[in-house]
Order: structure tokens, then sequence, then C-alpha cells
């Protein structure tokens, strides 16, 4: 998806706070997805255009509000706005108790439902369900059983086995073939526009959704994740790995419009439509409706320019250095 901020802005705010290591704070108050999926928009209105999500459990800033309408940043510099109805207000000690607070992260990739007592099941007793990648404070009672607490104060229980701690998801050595096969568990998810779970996503969207799962966060839209990691020319067919991002435009000197992830044997996944696959062959509809415009290699380039390793992410833990 095309992104409505300057991409000039975004890359050297991220730069500048990349160098330090840290992602400035200005004591602005603090908001907290409550929901599973919450849509963040370019104007005040739900008819105004989905332009990125986030999922339960992200910080946001909160900018400015109209109290049904609220002005946030996102984790990775992304602005837009929120409707109050998705989110819990948090104070700067909320959000300090909650960096140090027990919790836990969804690595299922099927929804997790969260039941209002220990041996619920029933529909009646679920109280919310969790996307891959929320974060919820918890700790496991057992081999088989969490307690966790919703931003909201909400209570519940989830099986124990959908969960990793915080820690050690935001830190885990980046494994290549869970990304990879996150992004093909999505394979006949359908596009829409704005949309990073794994409900829906855009293009750029399951490159975030894939990437997250490592507990690595990138930039939102495909023109700016063009601008990241390690630069592989078009030429260099060769030189492509699994997982590197491939990235198109519709003309030869155009914008970049769309972005794939590369698989093997000359294949990608993306989002067009649906999640599918193509192959970077002439003859295939896909690819040669679109001018292929290079590539970016993600793994290895953490805590340069617009590629975060959460653990060192201080919107989420407190960083030690």
């Amino acid at each position: 998806m095309i992104p409505k901020l300057s991409i000039r802005f975004i890359v050297l705010a991220l730069a500048m706070l990349c160098a330090s290591g840290l992602y400035a704070t200005d004591g602005s108050p603090w908001v907290q997805v409550r929901i599973p999926v919450a849509c963040i928009r370019d104007g005040k209105g739900h008819s105004t255009e989905m332009t990125s999500q986030a999922i339960m459990g992200t910080p946001l800033q909160l900018l400015d509000s109209d109290g049904e309408w609220l002005h946030i940043k996102s984790p990775e510099g992304y602005e837009g706005y929120m409707n109050v109805s998705s989110v819990a207000e948090k104070s700067d000690a909320e959000m300090s108790a909650w960096r140090k607070a027990q919790r836990l992260v969804s690595i299922s990739l099927p929804e997790v439902k969260v039941y209002a007592t220990p041996d619920g099941r029933g529909h009646a007793d679920v109280v919310s369900e969790l996307v891959l990648s929320s974060i919820v404070e918890g700790s496991f009672i057992n081999d088989t059983l969490a307690s966790v607490v919703l931003p909201d104060g909400r209570k519940g229980y989830a099986r124990a086995d959908a969960f990793l701690p915080a820690e050690k998801w935001a830190d885990r050595p980046f494994d290549m073939d869970r990304a990879m096969n996150t992004a093909h568990w999505l394979l006949g998810t359908p596009y829409l526009w704005g949309a990073c779970s794994t409900k829906s996503v855009d293009c750029s969207g399951l490159v975030r959704v894939a990437y997250f799962d490592q507990g690595v966060l990138t930039l939102r839209d495909a023109r700016q994740q063009i601008e990241i990691g390690r630069r592989i020319e078009p030429s260099d067919l060769a030189g492509l790995q699994r997982g590197d991002l491939l990235f198109f435009s519709n003309t030869p000197d155009g914008r970049i419009s769309h972005v794939a992830i590369y698989d093997r044997d000359g294949q990608y996944i993306h989002s067009s439509g649906l999640v599918k696959k193509n192959r970077m062959t002439a003859d295939d509809p896909d690819y040669s409706k679109r001018c292929y415009r290079g590539a970016s290699r993600i793994v290895g380039m953490e805590g340069t320019e617009g590629i975060v390793k959460m653990i060192r992410h201080p919107w989420y833990f407190d960083i030690v250095d």
C-alpha cells in the first residue's frame, strides 16, 4: 500500500532513533489496544480510509484527542486516527509498570480464545480472542493453562501452549522457516487495504505479520520497506534468499506499489486479492504485469534504519545498556 506520510521524514526520523537505540517519547499520554485488531485511519471518522492496524496490547502515543477520535503514533512512528473504543488509556506510570510486568505473547497461528473461567470452553464463556503476536499481562498456571489480563483490565484464561514469555519472544533467534510458515499459513487470506493481522493483510501487512512473529518490527508500507535492509539489485536474481522482500512498481520508473516475500526456486508469496504464490518468470501472469525493482534483505540487519529487534524497543521493554 502507499503511505500517507512523507517517506523522507520517516526514514530520517527512524535513522536518528535507531542510531541512539531508542524511540524518543515526549511525555505524551499513552493508550493501548484493547481489542483483537484496531483500525488506524487517515482521518476522524469510520468512513475515512483505513491506513493500518494495531493488534491487542500495542502501545500507542496519544498526540491529540477530541474525545471520540484519537490522533496516535504507533511503535514504528506511523501516525493516524483511532476510535477511543479500541483502546485503554494509560499513564506514564502504568506503561512503565506494564514494561516490567510478566507478559505473554501469542505465538498461535489460529486465534486464541480467552475464557472467563479456567474450565470455560463454551461460546458464552469467551472474554476475547488474541491474534498472532498479541501481548497481554499474564503467567503460566501449569503446562496447559495460562491466566491473562487484557489492557483494559479484563481477566481470563487461555491454553498455555499458545504463548511465550514476552522477553523470550522479543529476543529469540530469527527462524526463517517459522517466518515463511506464517506467511504460508495465510495463503487464501483476503487482501484488505491497510490490514496487518492474521485476519486479513495487504501486501506490506503480510511482511509485517511474518516478521513481527519473529520479534522484528519493520516500517509499515512497501515504499518505506524498500528503504530498509540490505539492497539487492534487480539484476541479481541468483542472489535472492528465502525471506528477502521483493518490490514492484506499475511502470519501470514508477513509485513502489507492491511488496512480496521471496520463498525459493523463483517463487514468492504475497497479498494481491488474496495471499497467494507466484513465480518470477515471464509467463507468470502476476509477475509479468508488474515491474520488478529489486529486493531488500531484513534478516541480519536488525538495529539498522527501520528494523527493530523488539527486545530493543523502549515502548515495550526497559532498555539497559
